[in-house]
């Protein structure tokens, strides 16, 4: 496989508000100004945006296929049944048009190396995988939202997943969601709405349990409720009319069920334990943990390594009918997070997200070079730094005198003016890194998405004495 240095999704995208002191023609320094042009380098990939349904459906095809091993070791020794017999009638099928490499080829391992240590497999209970890259590799949620940022702006929703597919009532305070029917966990366990179920009653409603990125009922509507209708059909109510915005908070790392014919052994609600046996009853050496994802765990050593290997039971394909994933194992090397741009860079590594900017420049000129083992691919601006001032009016916690004097000046306009014009971010960037790799931030949508428009992006540059005039103005 092709090594990455960089990330698509991270390394480039340090947009951490960096300004430039240039302005519009005729603009006065302390008047709004459209946002400076953002530096261009050859290693910036492009996006090309495309409508949902380019990227993936769920369909059957003719026939399906697997690495030969797989076959050879499993199958034919009658330890799997046929790939067919373990894919669901219509599994997820990757298209072809929007895989940038074309189709794949089975085989290989890719080498990672990542700061974390895994406290156990109970993601839902709120215990680190080892971060990495390791969560998503295993787990799957009811939508996804990752590939969003090349999906065109006018067809912008959460593409399904183990959700099929939903619908709204007419009245907009219902949604019925369609679960995928015939696929397996890793074990060959069916998936069901009892996953989905338990991972709402039983972790994210449940006020004794924290899943591991803060899913709360909240994150989904206030009295906010789900029912299974049958083993494939499930039903939220809300109490707002349409509330589409969280389709978003179904996807990583918020609703992401776990094996609940696994967890419910360890949960008070099913077993004589308590939350603390439940949180901490799989831990890393419990090994062969079922999973929806890719890869599932096989190996673990303490400071050393984690193993993931292909799911047998996979329920994703490419148009060929290649059950996927076409890696056949990741190798999670336990060090530091900085070691991995080092081992990337030296070839012991296949790759790293590159988030540290005092590694761009080197990484850039190696990269270039004949002999470099990896290839560096900056993605698009899609990170941005922010300073979230509390506008809070009415209070939050209980504020005391000197709070509340400071969320009321939060909230007067000229004063917000002063602090963004009183913010060098040029200088900011430069601190981080030289070069084309930081550009300007003015907040709210960034560039990369399919929704920027630079005409309509206003922003107050950098300039003191305009601080200085709007702090007086502010009182």
């Amino acid at each position: 496989m092709t090594s990455h240095l960089a990330s698509r999704r991270i390394a480039s995208f340090l947009a951490a508000g960096i300004s430039t002191l240039a302005l519009s023609s005729g603009a006065f320094a302390s008047e709004m100004t459209v946002v400076p042009e953002q530096p261009e380098f050859p290693a910036q990939t492009k996006i090309t945006y495309v409508p949902r349904d380019a990227i993936a459906e769920f369909r059957s095809l003719p026939s399906y296929s697997e690495p030969q091993w797989v076959t050879e070791k499993f199958v034919d020794a009658r330890k799997l049944p046929p790939v067919d017999e373990r894919l669901p009638a219509e599994p997820l099928v990757f298209k072809t048009g929007n895989m940038p490499d074309g189709i794949g080829v089975y085989g290989g391992t890719l080498r990672h190396v990542i700061g974390g240590r895994p406290e156990g497999w109970n993601y839902q209970a709120g215990q680190s995988t080892g971060w990495g890259g390791i969560d998503i590799g295993m787990f799957e949620c009811l939508t996804r939202t990752a590939p969003l940022y090349q999906v065109e702006a006018s067809d912008m929703e959460p593409l399904p997943n183990l959700a099929k597919s939903w619908e709204w009532s007419e009245d907009g305070h219902t949604l019925t969601m369609q679960l995928i029917e015939g696929a397996k966990w890793s074990d060959g366990v069916p998936f069901t709405s009892e996953d989905v179920i338990f991972m709402w009653e039983d972790n994210i409603v449940d006020p004794n349990v924290s899943p591991l990125n803060g899913a709360t009922r909240e994150r989904f509507g206030s009295n906010t409720t789900l029912t299974a209708i049958d083993d494939y059909t499930v039903e939220w109510t809300f109490e707002e009319e349409f509330p589409r915005q969280y389709l978003f908070n179904m996807a990583y790392g918020d609703f992401c069920p776990g094996p609940a014919h696994m967890l419910k052994t360890k949960h008070p609600a099913y077993a004589d334990t308590t939350y603390d046996e439940y949180r901490n009853g799989f831990p890393p050496e419990f090994l062969n943990w079922p999973v929806m994802g890719a890869w599932a765990p096989v190996e673990y050593r303490s400071d050393d390594i984690i193993v993931l290997r292909r799911n047998p039971y996979y329920w994703k394909v490419d148009e060929e009918g290649h059950q996927l994933p076409y890696i056949d194992e990741l190798h999670y090397k336990l060090s530091t997070w900085a070691d991995r741009d080092i081992q990337t860079i030296a070839g012991s590594a296949d790759l790293s997200n590159l988030e540290q900017p005092e590694n761009f420049v080197v990484a850039l000129r190696r990269a270039a070079e004949e002999t470099a083992p990896a290839r560096l691919a900056f993605g698009p601006r899609l990170i941005g730094y922010n300073m979230r001032m509390n506008l809070s009016g009415n209070g939050w916690g209980e504020p005391d005198e000197r709070g509340e004097a400071v969320r009321e000046l939060n909230r007067n306009p000229e004063f917000r003016k002063a602090v963004t014009m009183a913010i060098d971010r040029q200088a900011l960037g430069d601190s981080l890194v030289r070069g084309p790799f930081t550009a300007i931030y003015p907040g709210g949508l960034n560039s990369g998405t399919s929704f920027y428009d630079r005409d309509s992006t206003y922003y107050y540059p950098y300039d003191p004495d305009g601080a200085k005039r709007s702090w007086r103005l502010s009182g």
